[in-house]
């Protein structure tokens, strides 16, 4: 690997150093290959459901995991930021006899409103299957909801706890439990019960299920790190203060969180509601296969989360946007080809569901322009928390709220499920493009570099340019998809190695081989 991460031409743009990249990369290359194991089981799943049940049912299950994901991650309650951002700088800070308080203070108010939420919403699932799914279907949601819902609280939980495991410095935790043995248990009950013809009732049972055992093993993971304070360790501090400064910050960022959750899962529901649960489903599945690169940044962003607050909670501001502009190029290289292929080719890509499900091709379209843009905003959400900015994050997601159920209301009962994915593209833009003004603007970062133009150029020809023409001259085809993704693929190489040294692949494919060799490991199980 470089000595280091070279300056650009501009003398005022910013460098990052060789450590930074490696401490990115020993995390780095395991997440990727967790997350991306983990997706391609998730896909997997959406696909055993969608060829297993009709799109009726299929949708009532679909909208049972909306729900239950808003649910979910609002009940964090900020926590798990609140923890990853708390504990490098308790450690950097020799305060580690504050770790173990931090974390009950995180742990037991999620316990309680998860609880809570999980009574109520048993009690009032007949309410909530009236309002989002459609006659026929009321009485299966009902039930659905049922069936999920006890398992909140150690879904919660074990999100929380994962994301004190990250906190440390270490990956492995949750990529085995949330991207290994989470997905994988789920993908082989799902199978099972569909193959055994059980019934929608029963796939919500074996998709639940393994949210108890996730739960106590991210538990008893995370205390096993935590161990004793070390001898140099300041005396701790008080329950009350540890509980005011840590909530200080995750606050604004629990009711961020909600807002946020609620703009990812709510279309779902609403197109149940307005439409029906049978074009829910269509729409689900739309946006279950828009959402694959979400993993890659995820990938990206959880290693990075603690190394952003470090670097800042020492000062290091240059490297900290040096290393997020290198992050960004790299997630951009790696998942604009598929979504510029998703774009051109939607109608044809979304025939793996099922015959039913090219009927969403003009919602991935508009889905897959949105997310281009997600992508290429890097990890700017994660980095403006760890700076400690969880206010302008609140701030962004209460406007992304706000938009995103107005053009909901207004679209869908029009356009039906292109107006959701209308509705969802634009809020996208419009949050992640306020994150980038505030990183720019209020933090004084750079968000693009040099890098940027590059790979946004060539993926654009490669992909979208070929792509198009392809279509054009030979269809919607298999033999146009084909000919697109060998010839684009055989460009673009071309193009990056010709500017392998601007975009510093050389450490690109270092991670990526790593994470092959992970991967490898995750399927056999060693």
């Amino acid at each position: 690997m470089q000595a280091d991460v070279r300056r650009a031409s501009s003398p005022a743009e910013p460098t990052a150093t060789a450590s930074d990249v490696q401490a990115f990369a020993r995390e780095g290359s395991l997440t990727l290959a967790g997350v991306g194991f983990g997706a391609s089981l998730q896909f997997a799943l959406v696909l055993v459901v969608t060829h297993g049940l009709d799109p009726g049912a299929a949708g009532t299950f679909l909208e049972t995991v909306s729900l239950f994901t808003i649910l979910s991650l609002s009940a964090l309650l900020g926590a798990d930021a609140g923890l990853v951002r708390t504990i490098p700088r308790l450690l950097q800070s020799d305060r580690s006899s504050d770790i173990r308080p931090t974390i009950r203070v995180a742990l037991v108010p999620v316990t309680v409103v998860s609880a809570i939420a999980a009574v109520v919403v048993y009690a009032l699932a007949p309410e909530l299957a009236h309002v989002f799914f459609d006659q026929a279907h009321r009485a299966s949601g009902a039930s659905d909801i049922r069936t999920a819902v006890p398992f909140l609280p150690l879904s919660a939980l074990m999100t929380v706890a994962l994301a004190g495991t990250r906190a440390f410095g270490t990956m492995v935790p949750y990529v085995l439990v949330q991207n290994v043995a989470l997905p994988a248990t789920r993908v082989v009950l799902v199978l099972a019960v569909v193959a055994a013809g059980l019934g929608g009732i029963a796939v919500a049972l074996a998709w639940s299920v393994p949210l108890a055992a996730g739960g106590v093993v991210a538990l008893l993971l995370l205390w096993r790190l935590v161990g004793r304070p070390s001898a140099a360790s300041k005396p701790p501090r008080s329950a009350a203060s540890i509980a005011a400064g840590f909530w200080r910050f995750a606050a604004p960022r629990a009711l961020a969180y909600v807002f946020e959750v609620i703009v990812l899962s709510l279309d779902v529901l609403l197109v149940g509601a307005f439409a029906s649960t049978r074009k829910a489903a269509i729409y689900a599945a739309a946006t279950r296969l828009a959402s694959v690169g979400t993993f890659l940044l995820q990938a990206i962003s959880r290693p990075l989360a603690p190394q952003f607050s470090a670097l800042l909670a020492r000062g290091e501001r240059e490297r900290t946007g040096a290393l997020y502009q290198l992050s960004t190029w790299w997630v951009m290289a790696l998942s604009w080809p598929a979504y510029l292929t998703f774009a051109v080719f939607a109608p044809l890509i979304l025939r793996i569901f099922g015959h039913a499900y090219p009927a969403g091709a003009t919602a991935l379209l508009i889905l897959s322009l949105g997310f281009l843009f997600v992508l290429g905003s890097g990890s700017v959400t994660p980095l403006l928390l760890m700076a400690g900015k969880s206010s302008w994050n609140l701030a962004n997601s209460a406007f992304g709220l706000a938009l995103n159920v107005a053009l909901n209301l207004v679209l869908i009962p029009r356009i039906g499920i292109a107006g959701a994915a209308t509705a969802a593209a634009v809020t996208m833009t419009a949050v992640n493009l306020a994150a980038i003004v505030e990183l720019r603007f209020l933090l004084g970062l750079r968000p693009f570099g040099r890098g940027y133009p590059v790979v946004a150029v060539a993926a654009a020809v490669c992909y979208g340019g070929l792509g198009l023409a392809l279509r054009l001259g030979l269809g919607a085809t298999p033999g146009a998809l084909a000919a697109a993704v060998l010839g684009g693929t055989l460009a673009y190489a071309f193009l990056l190695r010709r500017f392998r040294g601007t975009l510093h692949l050389g450490e690109l494919g270092e991670i990526v081989t790593a994470a092959l060799g992970s991967a490898r490991r995750l399927r056999s199980g060693k």
